[in-house]
């Protein structure tokens, strides 16, 4: 009997219109080495017809239904419970591996580092490459990192320029399932869309290893985040939420933590906050985002002009004309650049 190395850990909900392309795009890859684990949280789409039919072609493919939905949370802990795999890549249920992703990640492997992390391409919803901007920063290349005290966490964490290197993002991240299972689920983590990144972290803190790989090996399929169902102020309280409790909760040391939290303000420069603002009716509502934006070290000064932006109709109306010009003409020209060799991933052709 062949031993599993790599088990692709897939958690999904109401993905049918996806996941058939994920699916194929994996069992393209797939060597006898790796098994696919999907765990559906009770979807009510033709998402478990979908995965039965993939299952009838790849024997090595595991469905299982859950009776209720549990939140991403709770199903991408299971997916790994169930893998039989020495590595879990966690893949979301729209992604789709980039050709040749699976036998590069299976090479990597053989180093034996606790957690991988790769690089991404953007995509549209059709899974169009747009762009690709790395985790660290520009002039990283593929390295190892060992975490053996709080230097080697502000050294990493100095280079980050995206939350994705701090695992928000799970399509980029393979993790060796006997660390994840050494350590324990927190409950306080279960509902914070984080529970993942926690266990991550807590295995570096108990001196890991991480290796990043600059090559993006994931075509993420844009404007589909479920978390944004609820509009942009829900969708930024779920990071500025879950990376606080991150913050507080696993990391002692000053340096570390305030390191950590700088992220953020990479990705998210202050005045982005001014579009919240315009959203946002209630000043006691303000006023607690205010408080969160501060902890991250946003200073007050900006955050005081921030509010003063985002309350004025004009002022945003021609900030938002300008980004959604600039957006729209990056997108038509990363499109009018692909040539006929990368147009779209090759599952798509």
């Amino acid at each position: 009997m062949i031993d599993i190395k790599l088990s692709i850990c897939i958690p999904t909900y109401n993905f049918g219109a996806f996941i058939g392309e994920t699916l194929t795009g994996v069992i393209s890859q797939a060597t006898d080495e790796v098994e696919i684990i999907v765990v559906d949280g009770a979807s009510t789409d033709n998402t478990e017809d979908i995965v039965r039919d993939f299952q009838r072609r790849f024997p090595a493919l595991s469905y299982h239904r859950l009776a209720r939905r549990g939140g991403i949370d709770n199903d991408l802990a299971q997916t790994v419970e169930l893998a039989r795999g020495d590595y879990c890549w966690l893949m979301s249920s729209d992604d789709v591996p980039v050709a040749g992703a699976i036998r590069r990640m299976l090479q990597e492997l053989s180093s034996g580092d606790d957690i991988y992390l790769c690089n991404r391409t953007e995509c549209d919803r059709e899974l169009h490459p747009l762009w690709t901007h790395p985790l660290l920063a520009g002039d990283a290349v593929d390295h190892t990192f060992i975490f053996a005290g709080p230097r080697d966490f502000v050294e990493y964490l100095s280079q980050a320029r995206l939350i994705g290197a701090l695992f928000s993002y799970i399509s980029s991240l393979v993790v060796k399932r006997e660390r994840w299972n050494a350590v324990a689920p927190d409950k306080k983590f279960m509902s914070s869309n984080y529970a993942h990144a926690a266990r991550l972290f807590s295995i570096l803190l108990q001196g890991g290893r991480m290796r990043y790989i600059r090559e993006p090996l994931v075509f993420c399929r844009g404007e589909n985040d479920s978390f944004a169902k609820n509009g942009v102020v829900h969708r930024f309280l779920i990071d500025l939420d879950g990376y606080l409790l991150l913050a507080n909760s696993l990391f002692s040391d000053v340096d570390i933590r305030r390191a950590f939290l700088a992220v953020m303000r990479r990705e998210h420069p202050w005045y982005v906050y001014a579009e919240l603002r315009s959203r946002i009716n209630s000043r006691e509502q303000w006023r607690d985002l205010e408080r969160k934006l501060l902890e991250y070290g946003y200073g007050p000064r900006r955050l005081a002009v921030v509010s003063i932006l985002g309350s004025l109709p004009p002022v945003m109306f021609i900030a938002r004309l300008l980004w959604f010009g600039t957006r729209g003409l990056r997108t038509i020209a990363a499109r009018a650049l692909r040539s006929d060799n990368d147009a779209v991933p090759a599952t798509r052709r």
